[in-house]
C-alpha cells in the first residue's frame, strides 16, 4: 500500500500543538483592531481569524472574509493575496481541502506576475500540498515545480529540499520508486548543506518507505532505527507515527511477524493522535486491516477499512478513498460477494481515472472485470475489456513511437559517425598531402640553396682566374 509519507506537512498540525487561550488572544486583538486603520486593520483581522479557529470556527471564517472585504479596497493585490491564503490555510486546518484550494488558486492569480515574492513561494507550497492529498498528482507536482524555480530564484535552499522532497513522494505514489529515491536523496543533500537534524531523519524515514515496497527490509530496518532516536530528541511526534507506522509494515510485510507488526502499529495511532494527524490515522487504520487480514480476522479487517474510509470521505482525502474502496472490493471479490465487490472497485476505477492514477487503474481492473463475468454483466465486462485493449493498444503505439524515435536517432547517429569517419579521412588526407608539400618545399629549398652555393664558388673560382 502507498503510504503517507512525512512531507513536512505540519501546517495540518499547528493548531493543535500550540492550543492557547483563545479569549485572551482574541480580547487582545479586538482591542488593537479599534484603534487601526487601513491595512495594519487587514493584517490584525487575519490574526483574528486564527486565533477564533479553535474558538468557533464560523467566526474564523467571518474575519477571513472581513480580512478579504476590507484588503480589496486598498487595490493592493499582494495584501488580498495574502487575505485569500490566510483564509486557505484555516480551511485547510478544518480539512476542507476544496475551499483551501479555492482561495489558494485566487492568492496565485493575483501573484502571478511576482516570482520574486515570499508570498508565492509559501501560496505554491500549500497548494501543492493539497492537491497531493486530493489525489491530483499531476497538478501537485506541477505546482511544486513552480514553487522550485521561485525558491531557487529567492535563494531559498530550505524550501528548495522541502519541495523535492514533496516531489519525490509524488513520484512515490506513482510507483516511480526509482525517481522517487533520486529526489529523496536529492533532498537530503540539501538538508545536510543547511545542517537540518530534522530533515534529514525526515527523508532517511521516506526512504525507508522505498525499501520496504522494494522488500529491502533489512535496509529500512537499519534506516528506521537510527531516526526514531532523533524523533525522540526533537519530540517530534508527527515524524514517530510515520516512523512507527513503517516499522509495523516492514515487520507485517517482511518478516511476518504480526504482533510486533500490532505493537508499532499502536503506537503510531497514539502519535498521531497527540498531535491530531488525521491523516496517518487513516493510513494506521488500513495498514492494521492488512495486519488482521494476514491473521485471519477478517471481520476486524473490513470494520477498519470501512472505518479509514469514512474518514477519508469526510475530509476528501483521496488516496485512502482510493485504497479503502480498493481492499474492500478485493475483499469482498475474494469471499464470493461479487455485487459488493464490484461496487467499491468501481468507485476506485472512477476516482482513480478522475484523478489519472493509472495504477490503482491497473490493480483494480482485472477483479472488476471478473466481477462482471460472474455477475452475467457481459456489456459492462465487454466496455472494461475494451477499455484494458485501448489501454494496451496505446502503450503498444507509444512503445512503437519510441521505438521510431530510438531508430531515428540512432540513424541520426551513425550518420553524425559517418560524417565523422569522413571528415577524419578528409582531414587525415590534407595532413599527408600537407606533409607531401612540406617535404616538397624543404626539398626544393635544399635545392635553391646548393644551388645558390654552387653559383657562389663559380663566381669566386671565376674571380681567381681573372686575377691570374
Amino acid at each position: 500500500m502507498k503510504r503517507v509519507i512525512n512531507i513536512l506537512i505540519l501546517s495540518f498540525l499547528t493548531t493543535f500543538i500550540f492550543a492557547q487561550d483563545e479569549t485572551r488572544v482574541i480580547d487582545s486583538l479586538e482591542s488593537v483592531m479599534a484603534k487601526q486603520e487601513g491595512r495594519e486593520k487587514v493584517e490584525t483581522m487575519m490574526e483574528l481569524s486564527k486565533a477564533f479557529f479553535d474558538y468557533s470556527f464560523d467566526e474564523c471564517i467571518d474575519w477571513g472574509e472581513k480580512a478579504i472585504q476590507e484588503a480589496s479596497q486598498f487595490h493592493d493585490e499582494v495584501l488580498l493575496a495574502k487575505a485569500f491564503w490566510k483564509i486557505g490555510m484555516r480551511y485547510l486546518n478544518h480539512y476542507e481541502l476544496d475551499l483551501a484550494l479555492e482561495n489558494y488558486n485566487k492568492a496565485l492569480e493575483l501573484l502571478k506576475n511576482k516570482d520574486d515574492s515570499e508570498l508565492l513561494e509559501d501560496v505554491l507550497n500549500y497548494k501543492g500540498r493539497v492537491e497531493l492529498f486530493m489525489g491530483d498528482m499531476d497538478s501537485a507536482l506541477m505546482t511544486y515545480q513552480y514553487a522550485l524555480r521561485v525558491s531557487e530564484k529567492l535563494g531559498d535552499e530550505l524550501n528548495c529540499a522541502d519541495v523535492i522532497n514533496n516531489m519525490a513522494y509524488i513520484y512515490y505514489q506513482r510507483d516511480e520508486m526509482d525517481k522517487s529515491l533520486e529526489y529523496f536523496k536529492e533532498a537530503r543533500k540539501r538538508f545536510e548543506l543547511v545542517q537540518d537534524t530534522l530533515s534529514i531523519a525526515q527523508c532517511d524515514n521516506n526512504i525507508s518507505n522505498i525499501y520496504v515496497e522494494r522488500q529491502q527490509f533489512d535496509d529500512a530496518l537499519s534506516l528506521l532505527q537510527k531516526v526514531i532516536p532523533v524523533f525522540d530528541h526533537y519530540q517530534d511526534e508527527a515524524s514517530l507515527a510515520h516512523a512507527y507506522q513503517n516499522l509495523g509494515t516492514a515487520y507485517a510485510s517482511g518478516f511476518v511477524k504480526c504482533d510486533s507488526a500490532l505493537v508499532y502499529l499502536q503506537k503510531s495511532i497514539v502519535c498521531a493522535e497527540n498531535v491530531g494527524d488525521q491523516i496517518t490515522l487513516i493510513e494506521d487504520e488500513l495498514e492494521l486491516a492488512g495486519v488482521m487480514r494476514q491473521l485471519n480476522r477478517e471481520g476486524e479487517a473490513i470494520s477498519l477499512y470501512q472505518s479509514a474510509l469514512h474518514s477519508s470521505e469526510a475530509m476528501g482525502y483521496t488516496i485512502g478513498m482510493m485504497e479503502a474502496y480498493k481492499n474492500l472490493g478485493i475483499h469482498y471479490n475474494i469471499v464470493g460477494d461479487f455485487t459488493t465487490s464490484a461496487v467499491y472497485l468501481k468507485r476506485c476505477m472512477d476516482l482513480a481515472s478522475e484523478k489519472g492514477n493509472q495504477l490503482y487503474v491497473n490493480t483494480v481492473r482485472p477483479y472488476l472485470i471478473a466481477d462482471y463475468a460472474r455477475l452475467g454483466q457481459l456489456m459492462e465486462m465487454k466496455k472494461e475489456l475494451g477499455l484494458m485493449q485501448d489501454e494496451y493498444l496505446g502503450i503498444v503505439n507509444e512503445n512503437n513511437a519510441l521505438s521510431d524515435e530510438l531508430s531515428r536517432i540512432q540513424s541520426n547517429v551513425e550518420g553524425l559517425l559517418e560524417q565523422y569517419e569522413s571528415q577524419s579521412e578528409q582531414i587525415e588526407t590534407l595532413q599527408t598531402q600537407r606533409n607531401h608539400y612540406r617535404l616538397a618545399f624543404f626539398g626544393l629549398l635544399a635545392i635553391a640553396l646548393f644551388a645558390l652555393a654552387l653559383l657562389i664558388a663559380y663566381k669566386i673560382v671565376r674571380k681567381k682566374r681573372a686575377k691570374v
